[in-house]
């Protein structure tokens, strides 16, 4: 489905394309939606640069950051302005992710306008510097590099720390936004074929990132929960620090009294407290990483699945033609993804695990900070009490002391129910399974070839 809009030709949201590359960018297989948005045919694009679809808006910077993160090893997400054989443009949400020997981009219809409306001013901007530079007299390579660094800078002003961060937080939104409107691997009625075989088994692992991306979006509910606790968690440790600190500043005359132990009880466990406190916010940030890493992969397999069940669906549609490499590239993507989705859910909820023993730490040392607290309140207020330090006032520290213990650590309480909450989210990945899946998408390629 396609549309004009002025000088843009729009398309559907179920209308995903893509292209193989080597390594320079070459291409080397498209698809039949490919060839029909950019108005050229598999013939003219294959051996053809990629960018004989190039616009001329599309600021040099944006390529030379995605040409950044490819040759880091890492998939890249950009919002790109092609320009068709026919003069109009269209613009595409473009995620390229490196093969063994080349790339696969694959583009879908942008949906988050939230996020793709301030990336065209973005754009604009930095197309319009790069032109100026340009004329100044500088090399191609200088105004990728310039334009680069003013994109970059863009993006930090918008809170992305670069071009990777952006596409953790665009990639997850855009494809939700596609599933939300029904977007899905095709189903087919079963024949005995190769391809309705690896249709078949993209629509199981579609059934297996399904699961995956429900549990991410509980951990994600978690994180939000323990994002708004720690508002608060300041003035948690502030009072745990002053408890602390005002039972080391008197003591009872009596030496038989139990205040001296009981301060050192108190001050051991409101020392280990705030100590967690501190720690809590950065464990919490690095959880809030790890679990944006965990999302950006499952994305892009459950992108990639949904291209290559699309894709077989065609050919069995009759659709499409010369499907055997297509697919193999498809299907080592999907592996490609594997790699790095298996030890981000590991290193996930090795960090879960490690968060929950800190929060029940944490509960526990607050806890247990109040009753003796309380008995060292009382121990001074009926046996008297002797400054350790010259000028203590010491009606003035037991009437802090005594509201200290009133108001106590109420937080603990939401507190504990997020800690529960942590133990029962639990991220699983069936490694196994999907590889054998993939493992049968290699076994009708090789049907298909005999």
């Amino acid at each position: 489905m396609e549309y004009v809009v002025g000088n843009e030709r729009r398309f559907g949201a179920a209308d995903l394309f893509f292209s193989t590359t080597d390594a320079k960018g070459v291409i080397r297989r498209t698809n039949r939606v490919f060839n029909t948005l950019s108005r050229y045919s598999a013939e003219q694009l294959v051996g053809a640069p990629h960018n004989i679809i190039r616009h001329d808006d599309m600021p040099a910077g944006a390529f030379r950051l995605m040409w950044d993160e490819l040759e880091q090893g890492r998939p890249a997400c950009v919002y790109v302005l092609n320009r068709a054989r026919d003069g109009l443009d269209y613009w595409v949400f473009a995620t390229v992710a490196p093969l063994a020997d080349g790339y696969l981009s694959v583009r879908v219809r942008p949906n988050n306008h939230a996020l793709f409306a301030p990336v065209k001013e973005m754009y604009a901007r930095v197309r319009a510097a790069e032109c100026d530079y340009a004329a100044q007299g500088h090399s191609r390579h200088e105004v990728g590099r310039y334009g680069a660094a003013l994109l970059t800078e863009e993006l930090h002003q918008a809170h992305f720390r670069g071009l990777y961060p952006f596409a953790r937080a665009a990639l997850p939104r855009e494809l939700a936004l596609l599933v939300a409107e029904g977007v899905r691997v095709p189903q087919r009625a079963q024949v005995d074929s190769p391809m309705s075989a690896i249709l078949s088994v993209m629509s199981a692992i579609e059934r297996d990132t399904d699961e995956l991306v429900r549990q991410l979006g509980e951990y994600q509910d978690l994180i939000n929960s323990l994002g708004s606790w720690m508002t608060g968690v300041r003035s948690v440790g502030d009072r745990a620090a002053r408890v602390g600190a005002l039972v080391a500043q008197v003591t009872s005359p009596d030496p038989e009294s139990s205040v001296p132990t009981v301060s050192v009880r108190v001050k051991e466990r409101s020392a280990r407290a705030v100590e967690v406190l501190q720690q809590f916010n950065s464990s919490l940030v690095e959880l809030y990483e790890m679990v944006s890493e965990v999302r950006f992969r499952s994305s892009l397999m459950r992108l990639h699945t949904l291209m290559a069940g699309i894709f077989a669906a065609a050919v069995l549609d009759g659709e499409e033609h010369d499907s055997t490499e297509a697919i193999g590239g498809l299907a080592q993507s999907l592996l490609t993804d594997l790699e790095s989705l298996v030890p981000s859910c590991q290193n996930a909820a090795d960090l879960a695990e490690r968060l929950d023993a800190d929060m029940r730490s944490l509960v526990s040392d607050l806890d247990r900070i109040r009753r003796p607290f309380q008995r060292w309140i009382r121990a001074l207020q009926e046996e008297g009490a002797q400054s350790l330090s010259d000028g203590t006032d010491i009606g003035v520290v037991l009437q802090e002391a005594a509201e200290l213990s009133e108001r106590g650590f109420p937080e603990t309480a939401t507190l504990a129910e997020l800690a529960a909450k942590a133990r029962s989210v639990v991220v699983t990945l069936e490694e196994a399974v999907i590889r054998e899946r993939v493992a049968t998408v290699h076994e009708s390629l090789a049907q298909m070839q005999e």
